[in-house]
């Protein structure tokens, strides 16, 4: 008994050194494996990172009669006015028509940008003409071509409820979206960065008033698809400009799964002292992905009534406006130029 209780402490360091990985000469043992350290984000001092706290239309300075024949009816508006109900398949929008259904066609400025490098009129004619609009500073040939196809739709006005669907969304996580900016040597003036923007599956952080909290950490989208290609641009006055480059964000809204696509877009991003930022989204985005997210899911499950329009104006209305993506077999446009704002909290993008 006294020899096994002896040799009992001298069992146990053998069993301890042997389960660490102890080492000593001899007996084949090897030295432990490092715990790996956390891989910096490349560049981490040299970035920019957001995560938006606000997305909407950007809205034109059209004046008080940019509708003078009053918003668009819908079933609703129709039945109240004692109008007969139209065929309207929002599944099938081809297969009628609304002859009623109006566009924006007033003149107007736009805090936009150009992006089809060109000032456009309707009556210059050839593939695709349309009306740009005017840039504050008297600059022509800003594009937003969705706004004349939805301008006269009450529920995309100011305040009303796609804006503030929309514009919760991107808070709720819903469509979390990411912008990160490369690269930034200074602030204020800088000739080389680059910009992507990426969809999210983590939800903003918020504080108590629902305002997203700055300085969070958000991955990626974990599908390369919602991942955008690379724009490059400078900063002016601390101010990016970036692109041409490919966007595509995840959406996924009160049961309307789809996708916004841009194709060939820009980003305007003012850089504020406090780390957030204030900019715009401008690019071409298909006409069948914009009438799959408001046509076919929205209006099919009540957006028509409560938006006040008719799934055959709005497809026709995206097709008369379209101005890009020629598609020269049909002689006809598949893509139609937009405008998005936005408002950004610093964050740390993880990717």
């Amino acid at each position: 008994m006294p020899a096994i209780r002896r040799l009992a402490p001298l069992a146990v360091c053998c069993l301890l050194v042997a389960a660490c990985g102890g080492s000593g000469g001899g007996g084949g043992s090897t030295a432990p494996t490092p715990t790996p350290g956390p891989s910096p984000t490349p560049d981490f001092a040299k970035a920019r990172g957001f995560v938006l706290s606000s997305f909407g239309f950007v809205f034109p300075d059209t004046g008080a009669d940019a509708c003078p024949g009053g918003f668009n009816r819908g079933p609703v508006e129709r039945q109240a006015a004692g109008l007969p109900p139209l065929p309207d398949d929002c599944r099938a929008p081809e297969a009628s028509s609304d002859p009623d259904f109006a566009t924006l066609d007033a003149g107007g400025t736009l805090d936009g940008l150009d992006i089809d490098a060109r000032a456009s009129r309707r009556d210059d004619g050839g593939a695709c003409a349309h009306d740009d609009f005017t840039a504050a500073d008297g600059a022509p040939g800003v594009d937003d071509q969705l706004w004349r196809a939805i301008g006269c739709i009450r529920g995309f006005q100011k305040g009303d409820i796609v804006g503030s669907v929309v514009d919760g969304a991107v808070r709720d996580g819903s469509m979390t979206i990411l912008v990160d900016v490369q690269g930034v040597d200074d602030a204020q003036n800088d000739d080389d960065v680059t910009v992507q923007v990426f969809s999210s599956k983590d939800a903003p952080p918020l504080g108590g008033d629902g305002s997203v909290l700055p300085y969070g950490t958000l991955g990626t989208d974990p599908d390369e698809r919602f991942h955008s290609t690379v724009g490059h641009g400078r900063i002016e006055n601390g101010v990016v400009v970036a692109g041409p480059f490919d966007v595509r964000i995840r959406l996924n809204i009160q049961i309307v799964v789809g996708e916004l696509s841009f194709r060939d877009a820009y980003v305007r991003i003012e850089l504020r002292p406090d780390g957030s930022a204030r900019g715009g989204l401008f690019g071409f985005a298909p006409v069948d992905d914009v009438y799959e997210i408001f046509g076919r899911q929205a209006g099919t499950i009540g957006g028509k009534e409560a938006l006040g329009y008719t799934c055959t104006g709005l497809h026709e209305a995206l097709l008369s406006e379209a101005d890009g993506g020629f598609d020269p077999e049909t002689g006809s446009c598949t893509a139609i130029s937009t405008a998005w704002r936005f408002d950004g909290a610093p964050a740390f993008v993880a990717r």
